[in-house]
């Protein structure tokens, strides 16, 4: 089978890996985050490598649920599970910003209780980003200016001036990348898919834990191995794929078991993240152009004026891409893209298009609950 143990895809499966440990052993360093609202760009011109924290294959909240209540996201607890173990003490630095409540605590989790555990005795410097709720000027300029306030403290712990030209240098570096990305979604949406949904998830995930000079490399050895591919020929159907984060493939996979195949998307790893690249503008500071893609680029429901253009995202994706049912799914206690899917929901009703809205949680669980909704959802579309 096509891409089948790829050492790329072989990364998403695992948490530090040996990309990371090559970075740190040339006395570089690792800056975790959550959220895709973070300007990786200016990270790397400051040398630091950005690491997405994901919670794959964890499925355990014991300890995390000491500190956070049971209706708290199972993925931010599961995190906090893993970190208050010691699985992510190799970051060197952590950037949190107000992506949602329940991430947004764990700025004040890893400060008192993950940094200060009685066996831990590494320096991690915190960052906190505080990114508006909704999309205006004004609020562009408080972001901007969080921006310019995260680069001085970057400055100060890497003790270099991070100049233009570093800028310049990882805004091309990531434009391509995106680019990548965007051949890979387009792989997916021929009339015969060129690799699956937990496929191109892997490939996201993998993108987001590496160097991107390394993952840019894989991204582009991949897509020429996939060119020679035929295509998976069958009448499965085509699913868009919407809601809260996934970063492991269990959810897809059941999907994609049962006689469908994800073509497209409208998640936190997914098509948003790569859909646009940055333009440097005349006469604009690199920085500001950085910070002008992630503020208004397509959003998740934490911007709260901005549901109608990710609605008229969803309806061209289901025309452009064939899509045959869309299947909306979230976290349990996610309000955000519960708010967002019951809407969407009612809206797309007038498309006359399937649709399945299904709550669960982060880690494997109920899976033949899962399996047998999705499977009738299935057996309905025509």
């Amino acid at each position: 089978m096509v891409l089948e143990n790829d050492s790329f895809l072989e990364i998403s499966r695992q948490i530090n890996n040996p990309q990371v440990q090559a970075w740190q052993e040339d006395h570089k360093k690792v800056i975790g985050h959550y959220c895709t609202l973070i300007p990786e760009e200016l990270l790397h011109a400051a040398d630091f490598l950005p690491f997405r924290i994901r919670a794959t294959g964890h499925e355990e909240t014991d300890l995390g649920d000491v500190y956070m209540v049971r209706f708290t996201c199972s993925f931010v607890r599961a995190s906090l599970d893993m970190a208050l173990k010691g699985m992510y003490d190799f970051l060197d630095g952590l950037i949190i910003c107000n992506s949602c409540d329940h991430s947004r605590r764990m700025f004040e989790l890893f400060n008192a209780k993950v940094f200060n555990r009685d066996n831990f005795k590494k320096e991690v410097s915190r960052f906190y980003l505080v990114m508006p709720h909704t999309i205006s000027d004004e609020g562009f300029d408080w972001y901007y200016n969080e921006i310019k306030r995260l680069k001085n403290e970057l400055e100060k712990l890497s003790n270099i001036q991070i100049s233009e030209e570093a800028l310049i240098k990882s805004i091309n570096l990531y434009n391509k990348n995106r680019k990548l990305l965007r051949e890979i979604q387009h792989l997916r949406t021929l009339d015969g898919p060129k690799l699956t949904g937990s496929q191109a998830l892997e490939i996201y995930m993998a993108n987001s834990s590496t160097p991107k000079e390394y993952a840019n490399k894989e991204i582009e050895r991949i897509i020429n191995e996939l060119e020679s591919f035929e295509g998976i020929k069958s009448a499965k159907k085509r699913i868009l794929l919407i809601g809260s984060d996934l970063d492991s493939t269990f959810f897809t996979d059941i999907v994609e078991n049962s006689d469908a195949i994800i073509v497209s998307d409208l998640m936190c790893y997914g098509v948003k993240n790569f859909a646009d690249d940055v333009i440097l503008e005349n006469g604009k500071e690199p920085l500001e152009c950085i910070s002008k893609r992630l503020y208004y680029r397509l959003s998740c429901p934490r911007m709260m004026n901005d549901h109608q253009r990710r609605l008229q995202y969803i309806k061209d994706e289901i025309k452009h891409s064939r899509i045959d049912g869309v299947i909306l799914q979230k976290i349990n206690n996610c309000d955000l893209h519960g708010c967002d899917n019951m809407l969407f929901s009612h809206e797309l009703k007038e498309l006359n298009i399937p649709i399945l809205n299904l709550d669960r949680e982060f880690f494997q669980s109920d899976t033949t609950r899962l399996r047998t909704r999705i499977e009738a959802f299935l057996e309905m579309i025509k």
